[in-house]
């Protein structure tokens, strides 16, 4: 009976844990409906698309904007990463000494070599705040303003009059 239980455990445990078993999560991503737009150091920025995810309490909305007419670089991603999910107004930024942020910005400008993307961060500076006016299971409607450097600081981008209004 012993034996039994044993080849019983051992061939679950065999069987259970396949070699091609892929740990990496299951992608969630959908595409949205609406549109996220602002101004990037002072140039109108729109995206083409729009895609959202939501993982744990954190919704993901990346809006992408591609470029046909540059030599260097394919497309510019907006992404906000918000842990809220109720109306107001809030700060965003990296976590820093002493302080967390529920909402995380970043902005990419894609190179079309793939390996020299350009990547930024918001960093709070009294400057970076985001205002949901509605946020959901089915959508988002918000304002923003962030100023975003890389992480040698040598390149700062600003951007301002952000709005989002998506439905997922």
């Amino acid at each position: 009976m012993k034996l039994i239980l044993i080849v019983m455990i051992f061939t679950l445990f065999f069987f259970g844990c396949s070699k091609d078993d892929n740990s990496n999560p299951v992608n969630n991503e959908t595409t949205a409906r609406g549109f996220v737009r602002g101004n990037i150091n002072g140039v109108s920025w729109y995206s083409n698309n729009i895609v959202t995810s939501k993982s744990e309490n954190i919704r993901v909305v990346k809006g992408t904007q591609m470029i046909t007419n540059d030599p260097m670089f394919t497309a510019s991603v907006l992404e906000l990463r918000i842990g809220v999910n109720q109306a107001g107004v809030f700060g965003i930024g990296e976590d820093e000494p002493g302080f967390q942020y529920a909402v995380k910005a970043y902005y990419t400008i894609v190179s079309r070599s793939g390996t020299e993307d350009e990547n930024y961060k918001a960093y709070y500076e009294n400057t970076s705040l985001l205002t949901i006016n509605r946020i959901s299971n089915t959508g988002l409607d918000a304002i923003f303003n962030f100023t975003a450097r890389t992480d040698d600081s040598t390149k700062t981008v600003i951007v301002s009059s952000g709005v989002i209004q998506i439905d997922y």
